[in-house]
Formats: structure tokens, sequence, C-alpha cells
């Protein structure tokens, strides 16, 4: 799933995408790829990025590691890892 820029994205829409776009990825390279590109794609889209990551975080948590292969699993985990980290940075960077 991908938009084009001169679509705007709901905070939703760019959620699935992700999920979608990592559920297909086979190694922690990619995911970190598109973890990483998620503060570019919501500032295209007028997104808060905050926002984006805490959806994506919540939807990452409710999903079933039985509804998935292991490969998709890790890529999941790991994804959380990177989102946590990310935000972190973030929130360091507004206090100042």
């Amino acid at each position: 799933m991908t938009y084009s820029i001169n679509k705007k994205m709901t905070i939703n829409e760019m959620v699935d995408s992700l999920i979608y776009q990592i559920s297909s990825m086979q190694n922690y390279a990619q995911v970190e790829s598109v973890i990483l590109d998620i503060s570019r794609i919501a500032a295209v889209h007028g997104l808060p990025v905050s926002q984006c990551f805490s959806k994506l975080e919540i939807t990452i948590e409710e999903l079933s590691p039985m509804d998935l292969t292991s490969t998709q699993w890790s890529c999941f985990r790991y994804a959380l890892i990177c989102l946590r980290e990310k935000a972190s940075i973030l929130r360091k960077y507004r206090r100042y």
C-alpha cells in the first residue's frame, strides 16, 4: 500500500499501511528502515508523529502471535523496540 504525496492519509491509513509492510518483511533491517521513515511520511501527510507512533504501537501490541508466522511475530516485536527507542528520542528533543 503506497500513497501519493498529493493524497492526504489518515493516521489509521498510515498504520494499516505500515502493518501491511511489516508483515511482509523478512529481517530487522527492513523493519528498522520503515520505522525510521515514519517521521518523514507523517510530515508529508501533515500527521502528528507522536500520534502515529502511539497508534502503531497499540496496533502491534494487539496482534496475536497465533495469527502470525514466527518471522512476522519477530519483526513486529522488533518494530516495537524501534518505535519505543525513537519515541524516547523525540520526547528528549521536545524538552529542549
